[in-house]
């Protein structure tokens, strides 16, 4: 861990090092991944806690309760068709893997030569692969790294780069702070030209009011673009012990004048297993944008680090632990009928921590 924790401490000053100015290769890793982070605004770099956090901060990984997997569909701009695939691995309490794919195809497009004259159709396709590995560094800090394959086809031309993801990940009680860095390290290079990829760099915090309410906030500097702010909050509204339903809503900053208001919104359902979450943000005159996430959990619960906030109790372990204090009381009314101390009992409270 001490190993992991060194090279997170290098690797993101050297990430930021990096950036150069001038155009940059494949400028859809800028976009929001993940309807629920869309919604937010894009402020998921502290918030992430599940598979989507692949994306945004690798440390926040380290988070997920269960394996999960996770994919997604963007109705993007002018026809563009953004696709996401994310999945989670927990082992033991401290330690998880994870994988994403992040891919953009854009649909037949009329292709123009230098007079304006039509010389018939051709498509693109452009691709971001990664896997890397999460972990506890010490009481309330996670970190977390990945290596990225990034590919681009256009027109019978190909190329492809290798890059780095990494990310640190702060808990205090209900508090959250991360800071990551996404892309860094390679670049494309076409025929005789090379182009930096878009290094995203992100430091963000997010904080629980109350049991049902989360409110987040991000700094981004998305590759050669000036520092932007995101601000995303998040409701919860129970059904039942093992549904919820979710609202949603964001605010991105660094808009032009013509690429609409910087909002977005979205909603969510989970029950327990299975969460369905959708994101919409308009883009003034370029359209409207459209995300859809499905994500499911599996497999086992781990057993989480103690800082992790206390949540309500299910129904089922509710009635659990009321047959077991009838039993206690049973046993200790017992006790004293037969002239027996009875055993020392600290409440009737009862905490879960996740």
């Amino acid at each position: 861990m001490k190993t992991l924790a060194a090279i997170l401490m290098f690797a993101l000053p050297a990430a930021a090092a990096a950036a150069e100015a001038g155009s940059s290769a494949l400028s859809f890793l800028k976009v929001d991944a993940g309807a629920r982070a869309a919604a937010l605004g894009g402020a998921y770099c502290a918030a992430g806690d599940d598979a989507l956090a692949v994306f945004y901060n690798p440390a926040g990984t380290v988070l997920a309760r269960r394996t999960e997997a996770l994919l997604g569909h963007n109705e993007w701009l002018g026809g563009l068709r953004n696709e996401t695939a994310a999945y989670v691995h927990p082992f033991g309490q401290s330690l998880t893997v994870f994988g994403g794919l992040n891919a953009l195809f854009s649909g037949d497009m009329t292709r123009y030569d230098a007079s304006g004259t039509s010389r018939g159709s051709f498509n693109s396709r452009e691709g971001a692969a990664s896997a890397g590995v999460s972990a506890r560094l010490g009481r309330g800090w996670y970190g977390g790294l990945a290596a990225k394959g990034l590919y681009q086809a256009a027109a019978g031309e190909s190329a492809m780069a290798w890059a780095g993801d990494a990310g640190l990940l702060a808990v205090y009680g209900r508090l959250r702070f991360g800071l990551s860095a996404s892309n860094f390290g390679g670049a494309m290079k076409l025929r005789s030209r090379a182009f930096a990829l878009p290094l995203m760099l992100r430091g963000g915090v997010s904080a629980e009011a109350g049991e049902y309410l989360r409110f987040s906030a991000d700094a981004v500097k998305p590759g050669e673009s000036d520092l932007q702010g995101a601000f995303g909050a998040e409701a919860e509204l129970p059904a039942n012990p093992q549904e919820a339903f979710y609202l949603r809503a964001g605010y991105r900053t660094g808009r032009s004048g013509n690429a609409g208001p910087g909002l977005s919104a979205g909603v969510g359902f989970g029950n327990g297993e299975l969460r369905l979450d959708y994101a919409f943000a308009p883009y003034g005159d370029l359209g409207d944008s459209h995300r859809v996430t499905l994500a499911f959990a599996f497999g086992a619960q781990r057993l989480p680090p103690g800082e992790r906030k206390a949540y309500k109790i299910t129904s089922q372990e509710r009635s659990a632990s009321k047959k077991a204090a009838a039993a206690a009381e049973l046993d200790k009314k017992t006790s004293v009928s037969r002239g027996k101390k009875p055993a020392v009992s600290d409440g009737d409270s009862i905490f879960i921590i996740w």
